[in-house]
């Protein structure tokens, strides 16, 4: 099988990141892949950092400022390759992440996405810790694909590829999405073939260096947790042949309350108001009102096993112990 590959970089005010993240694109052991620069109108030096790599990368800008996930579509669709890897402004590829991808994909010709794994590091880069899908097969199909991703996305942004002509056949990433276009996208490719993981470190995804900036985002956060449990899962759910609607009805039951717990640690009793009122459309659809009212209140909630400081040292665990890919 081909491989044939094109890294989009979009970005926007990230003239502090975005040359080391060309710089690492560059770096490929498996030389071969046009580098497209998404550039979403900065206000920054991001345009002088882009010059200084002349001809090595190709610049393109969208009509107009629309957000991520237009963006992130606007340079996919400027790509001229069988396979697209979205690379973020901030975020580091090692110099296998073509090579490795590229030998997940041959090993596969069903497949419509790959991935690997990625190492979390700060504003300095320094490296906070890894974070493998640890539990993902070597091939996963459908209707498994789907199944895998009702209830997080499993899929690592800044460790993967996909088949540039399904993304188009989905209608690309989804932009009714304000922060979880990628999650959007995988969901949509799920029912279009297999998704490929390598478990080996292929990137280092930048976190940690924006103060503040989960907080200040959750109201997105909020409202695209809501739109894809009650909006986009049922949408593919039609295209899945035997979706069975007690695992949906449960998986969404499962998200919500990490949701609850994730969004109880950040906020004060007196700030919940904006999301209850973002969650209730949510909360009704699943016969989860009295969790919605008790996050109301300020009791307790529970993330339930999926959130357990259990199941979290289980996860580190088997990191340590599992062989590299």
């Amino acid at each position: 099988m081909s491989f044939s590959h094109t890294f989009v970089v979009p970005s926007y005010n990230q003239a502090d990141f975005i040359g080391k993240t060309i710089e690492s694109l560059l770096r490929q052991d498996l030389p071969g892949s046009e580098i497209v620069v998404s550039e979403d109108f900065s206000n920054d030096h991001t345009m002088q950092v882009l010059t200084t790599f002349g001809d090595r990368i190709r610049v393109v800008r969208p009509p107009e400022h629309r957000g991520m996930a237009f963006n992130w579509n606007w340079g996919v669709s400027q790509a001229r390759t069988d396979w697209v890897s979205i690379m973020g402004a901030d975020d580091l590829a090692l110099p296998h992440f073509v090579r490795t991808l590229q030998a997940g994909v041959r090993r596969n010709r069903g497949a419509v996405l790959a991935s690997g794994d990625v190492e979390q590091i700060d504003g300095a880069g320094t490296v906070v810790r890894s974070d493998g899908t640890v539990t993902a097969r070597p091939v996963t199909r459908p209707p498994d694909t789907f199944y895998r991703l009702l209830a997080a996305n499993r899929v690592q942004v800044a460790a993967h590829c996909f088949r540039r002509d399904a993304w188009e056949k989905v209608g690309g990433f989804e932009t009714r999405l304000r922060l979880y276009g990628d999650w959007g996208l995988w969901l949509k490719l799920s029912p279009l073939g297999d998704f490929v993981h390598v478990r080996k470190i292929i990137a280092q995804y930048r976190i940690a260096y924006r103060p503040g900036i989960a907080k200040q985002r959750l109201p997105e956060s909020l409202r695209d947790d809501a739109d894809v449990q009650c909006m986009l899962i049922p949408e593919v759910a039609k295209a899945m042949r035997g979706v069975n609607p007690q695992r949906l009805r449960k998986s969404s039951r499962q998200r919500f309350r990490a949701v609850l717990a994730e969004a109880a640690a950040m906020l004060s009793v007196s700030e919940r108001g904006f999301a209850v009122d973002l969650l209730r459309d949510w909360a009704r659809g699943i016969g989860a009102d009295k969790q919605l009212e008790a996050f109301a209140a300020g009791r307790p909630v529970s993330p339930g096993w999926q959130g357990s400081a259990v199941r979290r040292g289980l996860r580190q665990l088997y990191r340590t112990l599992r062989p590299a890919g």
